[in-house]
């Protein structure tokens, strides 16, 4: 396949579709009522999304006309599709994705019931706190170096974002316990 990977929202698109086969009109609904309208909720992004993961051969649509006078298209990922989605979530979590993808990281992490591999899943959570810590530990000799004539603002905005990172690696190490080894 010569064609590009899906976007983030071609990723949601697939996982939310690979649980149950939907209609566009209900995909921009989970959109609109969920934390994935991060991705989108516009007609103007789904469908067109929609279109291009069945070009690529990643869904199949299916008119339904049985439950109303207007047929709605079903979307269900193709094989190549399952197969895409399932390598993109089990991908490697990179320190560069952490500081540069963290919500992609996050959007696979909510679809990971997909793979039905607990130690994925716990390989995930464990490769996102290590990374996390490296970053950490990045950001702490980063702000080692800022000068004291630096305004006040400079370093309280890296301590913010410190803050976020210590609360995302705690997270990710308490998360662990919901997938122990068998």
């Amino acid at each position: 396949m010569s064609e590009p990977l899906p976007t983030n929202l071609g990723f949601a698109l697939l996982g939310l579709i690979h649980k149950t086969a939907m209609s566009g009109y209900d995909l921009r609904k989970v959109f609109a009522e969920t934390a994935l309208g991060n991705y989108s909720s516009s007609p103007g992004a789904i469908y067109p999304a929609l279109a291009r993961l069945e070009k690529q051969g990643l869904v199949t649509g299916e008119e339904d006309r049985s439950k109303s006078l207007r047929p709605k298209k079903i979307y269900r990922p193709s094989a190549d599709g399952k197969k895409i989605f399932k390598a993109w979530l089990s991908q490697e979590v990179t320190k560069y994705d952490i500081s540069h993808n963290y919500h992609e990281l996050m959007l696979r992490f909510a679809f990971h019931d997909a793979l039905d591999d607990r130690k994925a899943t716990r390989r995930f959570l464990r490769e996102l706190a290590s990374g996390l810590e490296e970053v950490i530990a990045d950001l702490v000799s980063q702000r080692k170096m800022i000068p004291e004539t630096e305004p006040v603002q400079t370093r309280l905005a890296l301590e913010a974002g410190l803050e976020q990172l210590r609360a995302s690696a705690r997270w990710a190490h308490n998360s662990i316990r919901y997938f122990p080894d068998d």
